[in-house]
């Protein structure tokens, strides 16, 4: 069994798809084509048969890496007196302005800051969200004094 190079698969690659032709003519010159290719490689049909019977030649990567990857660092938290969020959570939660996105934002850091008590902690984004309604909230009340 003869191997067969990269060129001599590229051309047959090419041809092979011309044996679907409707014109005989064609088929029988793609038949001769293909039968030239295989005898410049000092193959044959059978050789090609074989090739295709191959199973497919496995190629691993290899990847090196000098170090492992970084681990994803969590949000920057800060540290917020559990009970300033659980009073003015619920003076938040009791006035009427809040969308209901905003609703459950509060509603989730009271219950966090009951359950969490000295340990509690926010992410500085859920901090600063937080104070902005907080804000809102005062605002209002001095607008309507």
């Amino acid at each position: 069994m003869a191997n067969l190079d990269r060129n001599t698969i590229t051309k047959l690659r090419k041809l092979l798809p011309l044996l679907a032709s409707d014109h005989a003519g064609e088929v029988a010159a793609t038949v001769a084509a293909i039968m030239r290719t295989l005898e410049s490689a000092g193959a044959c049909l059978h050789d090609l048969v074989a090739l295709i019977d191959k199973p497919p030649r496995v190629v691993e990567k290899v990847v090196y890496r000098d170090r492992e990857p970084e681990p994803k660092a969590e949000p920057a938290r800060s540290p917020v007196s559990a009970v300033y969020i659980i009073e003015t959570g619920r003076m938040l939660l009791n006035a009427a302005f809040l969308h209901d996105r905003e609703r459950t934002f509060v509603s989730n850091m009271v219950v966090r800051a009951e359950l969490s008590g000295d340990q509690f902690t926010m992410t500085v984004k859920q901090h600063i969200w937080f104070r902005e309604l907080e804000t809102r909230h005062r605002e209002m009340e001095a607008a309507h004094a």
